[in-house]
């Protein structure tokens, strides 16, 4: 039939019109599935394979597999202080199928890393928190301290020979590293490297002297005598290192810092994409065989809301920027 013959056809052309529209609904709904649908979902994690963010975002993607009907896939992309994963998910399709492992870093790494044609904060949308992990400070066992107090003071009569390694510039163990020489006083080296997995290595080796790391990750090294915990950054002591006294308690009141992780997808992804991320998490949390393997990496679980999620990283990004301003750190 013409568009012609339609017209003359007046309301029984319409009719037709109509019923072809209603019998092609169904279709269309189809063609549209529920996120996230049967493309995988990448979460791009900023470093190495074998660190915390690493071990965080593998058990997530296990679980969101299951709980929300998709394929989740972690990929690594380390390096260039965790810009080159950051950047890859800014410049992604806003539906939500690549996702960024948002952590501590992306909060400072404008602050250090000059030339950034991004803004990390604004480019990468806060959609859930999913756990924090709290620091431990460890130091090769070769070093002639025995105590947080014998270290500080091995530190200030030894300026620049100690040396400190963390997961690159801007990551967790380095602004506990800035942190911590902000408060003594003491003058101690950054030594970035592609994780902290690469880190642990060198301060097994002897190459550097100090890591404030997840307490998990070197509890093992911790009670073989590998390494030796002087202190935890926080106001509590950790479960998988009981007998490490907080970081008050050792005398250095003020040096409490944990890593956080959290999904991020781009900017511009629709809030029903983001509202759905963030119920998966939330639903991920209340399963006892995921909070167990969490707990087992050193993770506190966190969850929540996407507000709650923004307002904790621009919380995080105004303490470690001021930090950072009144200290000379730079990106290496």
């Amino acid at each position: 039939m013409s568009f012609k013959r339609l017209v003359r056809g007046g309301s029984k052309a319409l009719q037709i019109l109509t019923i072809i529209g209603l019998a092609a609904a169904p279709f269309s709904a189809r063609a549209e599935p529920a996120y996230p649908g049967d493309r995988p979902v990448s979460i791009l994690v900023p470093y190495s394979p074998g660190g915390a963010t690493d071990v965080v975002a593998r058990l997530l993607s296990v679980k969101l597999t299951q709980v929300m009907g998709g394929t989740f896939v972690v990929e690594n992309r380390p390096g260039a202080s965790g810009t080159i994963a950051m950047s890859a998910v800014a410049r992604a399709r806003p539906d939500g199928h690549t996702l960024f492992m948002n952590e501590i870093t992306s909060t400072v790494v404008k602050e250090l890393v000059p030339g950034l044609t991004f803004d990390p904060v604004q480019s990468l949308e806060p959609a859930v928190l999913v756990a924090e992990t709290p620091f431990v400070l460890v130091i090769n066992s070769n070093v002639p301290a025995h105590t947080l107090k014998e270290f500080i003071a091995y530190a200030k009569s030894n300026p620049g020979k100690i040396t400190y390694g963390s997961g690159g510039v801007g990551s967790g163990p380095h602004l506990a590293g800035e942190l911590f020489r902000q408060l003594t006083g003491a003058e101690i080296l950054h030594v970035p490297y592609r994780g902290s997995g690469p880190a642990l290595q060198d301060l097994l080796g002897g190459q550097i002297q100090m890591l404030i790391t997840a307490a998990p990750t070197v509890a093992p090294m911790i009670k073989d005598g590998r390494l030796r915990a002087l202190a935890v950054a926080r106001s509590q002591r950790v479960s998988a290192v009981p007998d490490v006294p907080t970081a008050a308690e050792a005398g250095l009141p003020g040096f409490e810092i944990s890593n956080w992780f959290g999904l991020a997808a781009p900017e511009g992804t629709p809030k029903p994409v983001i509202d759905a991320i963030a119920k998966g998490v939330n639903q991920a949390l209340k399963d006892p065989d995921f909070l167990a393997r969490l707990d087992g990496a050193g993770g506190v679980p966190l969850g929540g809301t996407p507000a709650g999620a923004k307002e904790r990283v621009l919380a995080e990004t105004q303490r470690w920027s001021a930090m950072l301003h009144a200290s000379s750190a730079q990106a290496k």
